[in-house]
């Protein structure tokens, strides 16, 4: 059985989780709308003492995202930082130092479990001003851990702009957050709809300029594929 810790892009609501296009098997969805490394540290160790967690062969670990975008969202308009402002402890968001220890933790408690662990890398965000420097700086922190792990590295980024070399990357969420409200609540009950709104934004890999769309979703599925 496959493990897949991650945040929304691992969950799949709004947007498509990449799980939907694995092969099929025993797959146990570890996706957690918002949630950042921290976050995904301290599930981990509570999955531990689940009773499903011995059938568990590999982990794949794809965390960060929310470590970046919910920080850039502060900055972006007023009514992020009331969403997001009271964040601490096990929510907060990890820098880039931070990341690298977390990341560290979560790889070596897979790893001392006896069970196989793949990196994941963070996938392009089609967003405006959003900071491609540091997504890229942590892609390239993750591949370097997966090297020193001795572990397989599923670049999904890479994987993306070879299919398509230059995205657009201006949307935005809207300075009240009504239209991320409006895509949580269509596409959790029309999913249907996900590709559509993709389209219609002329996004070429996100519903929203962060979440999956079929043509990214199944990118990033071929990358892990490729170290599985």
């Amino acid at each position: 059985m496959i493990l897949y810790l991650g945040d929304s892009l691992t969950r799949g609501i709004v947007g498509w989780s990449y799980i939907k296009f694995m092969p099929a098997g025993p797959h146990k969805n570890g996706g957690l709308d918002g949630d950042t490394a921290h976050g995904a540290l301290r599930r981990m160790r509570i999955y531990r003492e689940t009773p499903w967690y011995p059938r568990i062969d590999t982990v794949v670990v794809g965390i960060g995202t929310n470590d970046l975008l919910q920080p850039y969202l502060m900055e972006y308009a007023p009514i992020w930082r009331l969403v997001f402002g009271w964040r601490g402890g096990w929510k907060k968001w990890a820098d880039e130092q931070e990341y690298e220890r977390v990341i560290r933790a979560i790889v070596e408690t897979v790893l001392s479990d006896g069970k196989r662990c793949v990196l994941m890398g963070l996938p392009l965000m089609q967003l405006r001003d959003y900071p491609l420097k540091a997504l890229q700086a942590r892609n390239a922190l993750l591949e370097r851990l997966a090297g020193e792990y001795g572990l397989p590295f599923a670049d999904v980024m890479g994987a993306e702009l070879q299919a398509v070399p230059e995205p657009r990357r201006d949307y935005s969420f809207g300075r009240l957050g009504l239209r991320r409200l409006a895509d949580i609540v269509t596409m959790g009950l029309f999913p249907s709809t996900k590709d559509a709104c993709s389209r219609r934004r002329g996004l070429e890999l996100t519903v929203d300029g962060v979440h999956f769309n079929s043509l990214s979703g199944s990118l990033a599925a071929e990358a892990v594929k490729k170290c599985l």
